[in-house]
């Protein structure tokens, strides 16, 4: 086996690390990989959703100095100005969808707050039309058309409310990337102590067999690949730990209505995941061995 211990000159295998150290690693593996997936996560869902509300512009009607007219009076003056808008701006390039939300529409999503349609029928509710950009889209050319046709009317691009979650996003993405590091670099430092604590622990051991003839390398191999073997354990029993408790809280998350972020699912992604185990404990035993190597140069 590739993680088997060969026949060692140092009992290893008796110290105190070899209790504590799998429990650490795995500890901090099951936190890192929470901290891997909760980016991914975060990234493409904020990804997919902005890219969701850049696809899509809102123009609002509103019923500006038609308050005191009827009805009936109101929702001819509105649809006589959203026809118009309609018409000319349909015209401009960049255009690939523009469409008025129609009144029941709206009625139905103002109805859980403003009562039923009767209430929202004598309300000035301004008309929304939607419109999906496309390639060649000039948004300055738009403002301008509509602040000809109707001066009352307000375009939405939602930029205010991206560039928002844009900041948050990105704080929090920031956050994320820096609790990898840190516990990355946690990991490595318990493998450093571990480490010292062997040597302390043979340390005439270790003078026995320098006086027969083995070299500071052959020593710190030693301790390279017992440490790599541990962390290799320890960092599979953390990872065995995170996946299931990170596909309970993506299936809690299904049933929530909140859908699946595909990075989360890509090839890539799943690779990277089932990597880190190898990649702890590759890492795990060249800071065994580079510590060893250190601290027997100081020694002798």
């Amino acid at each position: 086996m590739a993680f088997r211990a060969p026949p060692s000159h140092l009992p290893l295998e008796s110290d105190s690390s070899a209790r504590f150290l799998p429990s650490i690693v795995a500890l901090m593996v099951a936190l890192l990989t929470f901290s891997i997936v909760g980016l991914a996560a975060l990234h493409d869902s904020v990804g997919q959703w902005s890219g969701q509300i850049e696809g899509s512009l809102s123009i609002q009607v509103p019923p500006t100095e038609l308050a005191n007219r009827t009805p009936a009076e109101r929702e001819a003056a509105l649809q006589g100005t959203v026809d118009s808008i309609i018409e000319q701006v349909s015209t401009l390039p960049g255009i690939a969808r523009i469409e008025e939300l129609s009144p029941d529409t709206m009625a139905a999503l103002l109805e859980p707050w403003l009562g039923p349609d009767e209430v929202i029928s004598e309300l000035p509710i301004p008309r929304i039309i939607e419109i999906t950009p496309e390639t060649g889209f000039n948004f300055d050319a738009l403002e301008s058309r509509l602040g000809v046709i109707a001066p009352e009317a307000v375009l939405d691009d939602h930029r205010i409310w991206i560039e928002r979650i844009a900041d948050v996003a990105f704080s929090v993405e920031l956050a994320l990337a820096l609790l990898i590091v840190v516990l990355f670099g946690a990991t490595m430092l318990s493998v450093v102590f571990a480490t010292r604590s062997g040597l302390s622990i043979h340390h005439r051991i270790i003078e026995l067999l320098h006086l027969i003839g083995a070299q500071d390398g052959y020593i710190a191999s030693q301790f390279g690949r017992h440490n790599r073997r541990l962390a290799f354990f320890g960092a599979l029993i953390g990872l065995l730990i995170a996946l299931p408790v990170s596909a309970l809280i993506g299936w809690l998350g299904l049933r929530a209505g909140w859908p699946v972020p595909s990075l989360v699912l890509s090839p890539t992604f799943i690779g990277l995941i089932v990597a880190i185990p190898f990649i702890v404990a590759m890492v795990a035993g060249i800071t065994a061995t580079r510590t060893v190597l250190r601290v027997l140069h100081r020694m002798l």
